[in-house]
């Protein structure tokens, strides 16, 4: 018997400003890990994102969580922009005691993780970004429409209210239909995104995510970012991935100054679709022993 094999993962929760923060926790109690990997999902996915690479990073203390207004995370009163969120991640790695480790995100998170990275660099040792080379951007000058849209949606929130969904499987078809996954990846999503109420199967997450957000950052701030990064960096890009459809890919990714990059087969959720490359190409970067069966 291999003595990976005894990890399993379990519930994490952690208080934020009075806020909960929930996650999950995925470490070998017969070792002593090394890394400490702090992962953080794509908008309007949860922890259970991670859960496929989970057992193929045996030597990994990984700690997934849901951002605020997404799985059994609170939902705040206050902005979901992605300097906002930037703050409850570095919150959630002071709350679990960890002052040093590696982050990873994947799309969203993957647009936060650099921020992070960014003003925190004592704390982020390497960073890893899945299926993301940066935020989304806009023009300056495309403020004041942001600004009509994101007041509108705010004045009419009736419309971005969850429809109920007869089960589960009703909610997983929608998901599928919004993005082109493994359905046993959408499974894993909606079983931490939804709840039964009277009526049926609601959303879990936060209306108010759907919601046009008041500002993006310029391409200019994007690139700031990135050129910021102190740290050592990897990259994951599917072929049949958002990132490989943007003609700005490389150029942004270039502007990280200690950076790999592998491309993978896949889509968007690759690291759910196909975990065991994506795990490979993980381990070899934190250097990290992968599962060896048995």
């Amino acid at each position: 018997m291999n003595s990976h094999s005894t990890a399993t993962p379990e519930s994490a929760s952690f208080e934020v400003d009075g806020q909960t923060i929930t996650g999950i926790r995925h470490r070998n109690p017969d070792i002593e890990p090394t890394v400490r990997l702090l992962c953080v999902h794509g908008w309007l996915d949860n922890a259970n994102s991670f859960l496929p690479l989970m057992p193929l990073l045996p030597e990994v203390d990984l700690l997934a969580i849901d951002l605020p207004g997404h799985g059994y995370s609170a939902h705040i009163s206050g902005s979901y922009s992605v300097p906002d969120m930037m703050y409850w991640v570095a919150a959630v790695a002071k709350a679990a005691g960890w002052d040093q480790y590696h982050l990873a995100g994947h799309s969203l998170g993957g647009c936060i993780a650099p921020l992070v990275a960014v003003a925190s660099p004592d704390a982020v040792q390497s960073l890893i970004l899945i299926e993301s080379s940066g935020s989304m951007s806009a023009e300056a000058d495309a403020y004041p429409d942001r600004l009509k849209k994101a007041l509108r949606h705010r004045m009419e929130p009736e419309q971005f209210q969850s429809k109920p969904y007869q089960d589960k499987q009703d909610a997983v078809n929608a998901r599928l239909r919004a993005a082109k996954m493994n359905p046993i990846s959408a499974r894993l999503i909606i079983d931490r995104q939804v709840k039964q109420l009277e009526g049926g199967w609601v959303w879990r997450f936060d209306p108010k995510l759907r919601m046009a957000t008041p500002q993006y950052q310029t391409e200019a701030q994007v690139r700031a970012v990135l050129a910021a990064i102190p740290c050592t960096t990897l990259s994951i890009l599917a072929m049949d991935g958002f990132l490989s459809q943007r003609e700005d890919t490389h150029d942004r990714l270039s502007l990280i100054k200690d950076h790999k990059s592998v491309t993978l087969m896949g889509n968007h959720h690759v690291h759910m679709d196909t975990p065991d490359p994506v795990s490979a190409a993980i381990n070899q970067f934190l250097g990290t022993r992968p599962h060896m069966g048995g």
